[in-house]
Order: C-alpha cells, then sequence, then structure tokens
C-alpha cells in the first residue's frame, strides 16, 4: 500500500538462481527516517535482498518502488536512482590506486559535475566528523580495519543520499574496530538518515534500529518495532535465532 511516508515500497519480489528460490514473494514498505536491521541466519537472502533494492541484483519478478518510481521498469534510469542510494559493502570496494581524497571526490565531481573545490571541502567536513580527517592523503592500503569502512560510509553521504544501505559493515572486522564504525552509524542514524542494514550486531539492531526483519529462508517471519521484536519473538525459527546469537 503507498503511503505518504514511504520511500521503498517492496511488491512481491522474487529472487531465483536457477532452480533455487532466495526469495519468495515479499512485500514491505519502508518510509523515511526509518532505521530498519535486517538479521537473519546465513544464507537466508539478507544481502540479495538488499542488492535487489538497488537493482544490483535483478529481480526474477515483482517491483521495487523507490520515491514512487517503479524501478524494474526497464525504461527508467537505474543509474539515476542509484545515486540517492548510498551503498556500504561488506568489503568496501575502495579503489586501491586513489588516496582517500580522490576516493570521496571522484564520484561527485564526475556525476553530480561538483567543482573540485567544493567537492573537496564537503570531503573535509565529512572526514571530520568520522574522526578520520588525518587520512585524507592516505590510500587505502595505509588504512586500518577499522577505517575503511567509516571512509566507505563517507563515500557514499557524498552523493548526499535519501537512504543508505549497508551490508554487514563489520563483518570482516576484529571485535575492536566493530564499536569506531557503529557509532559513526549510530551517530548517522540519530541525524535522521533512512537506513537499511543487514547486520550480525544484535546490539545495534536492537538499540538504534526503530524496527527489525527476521529474514529466513526467503521469508520475512517477523518485522516489527526492534524492541518489541527482541523482546517476545514469536516465530520458533526466530527465539532459536535469537537463543543462538544472543
Amino acid at each position: 500500500m503507498a503511503t505518504n511516508n514511504a520511500m521503498i515500497q517492496v511488491q512481491n519480489l522474487t529472487k531465483k538462481f536457477g532452480k533455487l528460490t532466495v526469495l519468495d514473494d515479499i512485500s514491505i514498505t519502508f518510509s523515511k527516517g526509518e532505521v530498519v536491521s535486517v538479521i537473519g541466519p546465513s544464507g537466508g537472502g539478507k544481502s540479495t535482498f538488499l542488492r535487489c533494492l538497488n537493482l544490483l541484483e535483478e529481480p526474477t519478478a515483482g517491483h521495487i518502488l523507490f520515491d514512487g518510481v517503479d524501478i524494474c521498469d526497464k525504461k527508467v534510469d537505474i543509474n539515476a536512482h542509484r545515486q540517492k542510494m548510498g551503498m556500504v559493502f561488506q568489503q568496501f570496494n575502495l579503489f586501491e590506486n586513489m588516496n582517500v581524497m580522490r576516493n570521496l571526490t571522484a564520484a561527485p565531481m564526475k556525476i553530480k559535475k561538483m567543482p573540485k573545490e567544493q567537492a573537496e571541502e564537503k570531503a573535509r567536513a565529512l572526514l571530520n566528523r568520522v574522526g578520520l580527517i588525518e587520512k585524507a592523503l592516505s590510500y587505502p592500503s595505509q588504512l586500518s580495519g577499522g577505517q575503511k569502512p567509516r571512509i566507505a560510509i563517507v563515500r557514499a553521504l557524498m552523493m548526499e543520499p535519501e537512504v543508505m544501505l549497508f551490508d554487514e559493515p563489520t563483518s570482516a572486522l576484529d571485535p575492536e574496530m566493530i564499536g569506531e564504525v557503529l557509532d559513526v552509524m549510530k551517530a548517522l542514524a540519530e541525524s535522521g538518515m533512512s537506513m537499511i542494514v543487514v547486520t550480525h550486531e544484535m546490539r545495534f539492531a536492537r538499540e538504534v534500529s526503530s524496527r527489525t526483519l527476521f529474514l529466513e529462508s526467503g521469508h520475512i517471519e517477523e518485522d516489527k518495532p526492534s524492541h518489541e521484536l527482541f523482546e517476545h519473538p514469536e516465530s520458533p525459527r526466530l527465539v532459536s535465532f535469537l537463543r543462538k546469537v544472543l
């Protein structure tokens, strides 16, 4: 159902790889300003679901409306819509041959035609915000594990997205580095940014997300306000999952 506050509307989304059904007839709406965590066992379809939202994975069936436009329609310029969706991947995908400043300014200068001076000023302000201003001229190989995802977040923010999509941004990190990244994400959430976060960090899901989805075997088993989902899980599969991870 369309609502005035709806940002992304997923309608009957199905994704198959050959005979394997990874997502099975999912319908759900994400509203502006929401912070939604997507949790569930490995192989349950979480990353595929997130990648379908900006068509990095093409749905087998169904529709995805972003700001009221069906981005599955072949006539739609998907790249124009992707500019409004910031994405932070598990491996961060920084360009190894560019220093941090170039990593941050390349897309806004090329795609948004932002003047170099303006792009660099914006990059410095965002680097300052995540506590990494001193890394502006460093290369990705010179960054620590906890610094790379923060730079990847800044790079996504440089395009001034309407929503941020995170695909397990802390999964490859040592425990002491996870907090650095989650602090930046928490501040982003508190600033009002719309966020959809695939995560194994249950504390983040419980304390920062306004809402949490439990995705299992290609189905959304539960979709509730986060505090309610964690305190009163109904699905036996979710009860079992939380026992193992909490």
